[in-house]
C-alpha cells in the first residue's frame, strides 16, 4: 500500500475494527439501518455532529445530499483537523471569510483537493451550497489520497472511456471504497451524476479510513 498516501499534512484519526455504541445516537438512524455503523463511526470521530432539532433530539439526515461546503468540512476532519491558517482573502468569489466552513473550504483548495470553477468573467467559484455529485466525490477522495498511480479500468457500464473522472471513479471501485449498484441485467453502475447522500458519504469515509488510515 505504499503507493497510497494521505494529502500533505493529513493524519488519519482511527483504524481498526469499530462497533457502534450507544454513545452516539441519531434519532433518524436506527440500529440496523443501512450504514448505521459507518454513520456512528463518523460521529464518534467528530467528522459529523449532525443537527440538534427543536425537540432536543439529534439527527443525521442520512438521505440528504451532501453540499460542497459540508464535504470540505468532512474531509478536513477526516484528515485530523490539521493546523491551518485560512487566507485573509478568499480564493473563491462566492466564499468570504465569514462563510460557514471558510477554513475547511480554503484548506481543501490549498491541498489541491478542489479547484472549483473558472467562471466566464474570469473569477473562481466554489459553489458551497451545491450538492456534491458522485463523480466529483470520487475526484475529491482520489486527490485526498495523494493522487496515487493507478490505471483506470472499465469498472462501471455508465462510466465509459473518456468520461470525466473515470480514472478517479475506477480507483474508488478498485480500492473497495465504492461498490456501486448491481442492476437488474447484472451490470454494475456508479451513477456518476447522482448527488451523494450523507449516509453514503459516511460509508465512503469509513472504508477509506479502514483501508488507508495507517500507511
Amino acid at each position: 500500500m505504499t503507493d497510497y498516501v494521505l494529502a500533505p499534512g493529513a493524519t488519519a484519526s482511527w483504524t481498526g475494527t469499530f462497533k457502534a455504541t450507544s454513545a452516539v445516537s441519531f434519532a433518524d438512524v436506527a440500529a440496523g439501518a443501512q450504514f448505521h455503523e459507518e454513520i456512528s463511526w463518523l460521529a464518534e470521530q467528530g467528522i459529523s455532529t449532525g443537527w440538534v432539532e427543536a425537540n432536543g433530539s439529534r439527527t443525521f439526515r442520512p438521505l440528504q445530499a451532501v453540499n460542497r461546503d459540508a464535504m470540505a468540512a468532512f474531509m478536513y476532519r477526516l484528515a485530523g483537523s490539521p493546523a491551518f491558517q485560512p487566507p485573509a482573502k478568499s480564493p473563491f468569489a462566492d466564499v468570504t471569510p465569514s462563510t460557514q466552513f471558510y477554513k475547511e473550504i480554503t484548506w481543501l483548495a490549498s491541498k489541491g483537493i478542489s479547484t472549483g470553477w473558472v467562471e466566464s468573467n474570469g473569477t473562481k467559484t466554489f459553489r458551497p451550497v451545491q450538492p456534491v455529485n458522485r463523480d466529483a466525490m470520487a475526484a475529491f477522495m482520489y486527490r485526498f489520497a495523494g493522487s496515487p498511480a493507478f490505471t483506470s479500468s472499465a469498472a462501471f457500464t455508465d462510466v465509459p472511456a473518456g468520461a470525466q473522472f473515470r480514472k478517479e471513479i475506477s480507483w474508488l471501485a478498485g480500492s473497495g471504497i465504492s461498490t456501486g449498484w448491481t442492476e437488474a441485467n447484472g451490470s454494475k453502475t456508479y451513477r456518476p451524476l447522482q448527488p451523494v447522500n450523507r449516509d453514503a458519504m459516511a460509508a465512503f469515509m469509513y472504508r477509506y479510513n479502514q483501508k488507508y488510515g495507517q500507511l
